[in-house]
């Protein structure tokens, strides 16, 4: 897609399905993010391989602890392996164990259901967590076979450690989930106003080229229009805020405009619950498996 980058996409980019890259430069190459399981990992690592050639992976970077992200490191566990502190606390805290997804959803909940499918999409046949081996805070330039690769921390936004990668010299950002491409997107950590501010970040570096965490490959209006849509978000939820309105009802009263028709409209109820969590930390708000449950339900819907 750019001198020395490559993308591996996993199409449509919905729930579990996420890019990769593969840049090369001199003699040595870096994978983002390394997918979401075994079998993918396993053709992600082979496909490196084959954009090496002779020559070595070396490095991996992690930008969040999202394990559609991460689960595939143990197909890299030659390599080093870097993510921000925040991300790599994440990983290991392990929030979401792929081996236990029948534990998930009561019965003929959506959630349930949801996990059943991810079961049957996903392998995790000896599967096992292998972590970063470096971490950084805000800013780390990796050594990439002559040339460099910028690592920029801008979490926490979507999730609690976020990180940019950015491929000077090929005009490159690989965003994580900082920006789904046509898809809606999910701030699970927040604050909304950070992720806002990491967007605008993306476009500062003056990419031509960006890879979204999930959905195809961005130009710097597909980066504006995710930052529309949470500023949007953002001012109507801190409006039902000031009105003592609940989430629930922020969230069904939340008009995405031309937005609407993105991929999974749901994911907004989380988005929301973000900024709720961070103006009113005295509420009780819903449980990760309650907000997963409403927003699937409407999913499928």
């Amino acid at each position: 897609m750019a001198p020395g980058c490559s993308v591996w996409f996993e199409p449509p980019g919905s729930w579990g399905l996420s890019n990769s890259g593969v840049v090369k430069i001199g003699d040595e190459v870096l994978v983002v993010d390394t997918q979401n399981d075994v079998t993918r990992a396993a053709a992600l690592r082979a496909a490196a391989l084959g954009v090496a050639g002779t020559d070595s992976v070396t490095t991996v970077v992690n930008t969040h602890d999202d394990g559609d992200h991460w689960f595939g490191n143990m197909f890299f566990d030659d390599c080093r392996i870097v993510a921000t502190a925040a991300a790599a606390d994440g990983m290991r805290a392990l929030r979401m164990d792929p081996r236990r997804l029948s534990e998930l959803g009561s019965d003929g909940s959506a959630l349930q259901g949801w996990s059943r499918w991810r079961a049957e999409t996903f392998s995790y046949e000896d599967w096992r967590p292998v972590f970063p081996t470096e971490t950084f805070d805000d800013a780390l330039t990796v050594k990439l076979g002559g040339g460099t690769v910028e690592l920029i921390g801008v979490g926490p936004a979507h999730t609690g450690g976020d990180a940019l990668v950015h491929v000077p010299e090929a005009g490159v950002v690989f965003t994580g989930d900082i920006v789904f491409h046509r898809s809606t997107p999910i701030v699970w950590a927040g604050p909304v106003s950070n992720t806002i501010a990491a967007c605008d970040a993306v476009l500062a570096l003056e990419p031509s080229v960006i890879v979204p965490g999930h959905g195809p490959v961005a130009d710097p209006a597909g980066v504006r229009e995710v930052r529309t849509y949470l500023a949007r978000l953002l001012e109507h939820t801190l409006g039902c805020l000031e009105r003592g309105a609940g989430p629930e009802q922020a969230y069904r009263t939340f008009d995405a405009a031309e937005y609407r028709l993105w991929a999974h409209a749901s994911r907004a109820y989380l988005t929301i619950l973000s900024v709720y969590a961070e103006h009113r930390p005295d509420l009780a708000l819903p449980t990760w498996a309650e907000s997963m449950e409403v927003v699937l339900a409407d999913d499928a819907s």
